[in-house]
């Protein structure tokens, strides 16, 4: 989790069971971008299944609407899949940079 906290700021619940990512700062300007909203949304759809509801993008924050009372249970899922993401961008970057060595 520890790479992660340099990306992400936060993960919780809001007082209306909504999932909060928001990220640091820096990272804000990538949630204004088209593509990037786009791919946001479909990452999320595709690790909530049927339970997504809605997805809300604000200025450094995503807000994540699940089915009511898979609230827990999905927060997990999504903190999993971005210590994932991040696992195989780093080794990737590694890689990269010992074949251009």
């Amino acid at each position: 989790m520890n790479n992660l906290n340099q990306f992400i700021k936060y993960i919780k619940l809001d007082d209306e069971k909504r999932i909060l990512v928001s990220l640091h700062n820096k990272y804000a300007p990538y949630l204004k971008e088209k593509q990037s909203r786009i791919m946001i949304k479909n990452g999320i759809k595709e690790i909530l299944k049927e339970d997504f509801k809605l997805l809300e993008i604000g200025k450094n924050v995503c807000r994540i609407t699940v089915k009511e009372g898979t609230e827990e249970e999905n927060i997990k899922k999504i903190e999993n899949e971005l210590v994932k993401g991040l696992q195989m961008a780093m080794e990737f970057l590694a890689n990269y940079q010992k074949n251009e060595n």
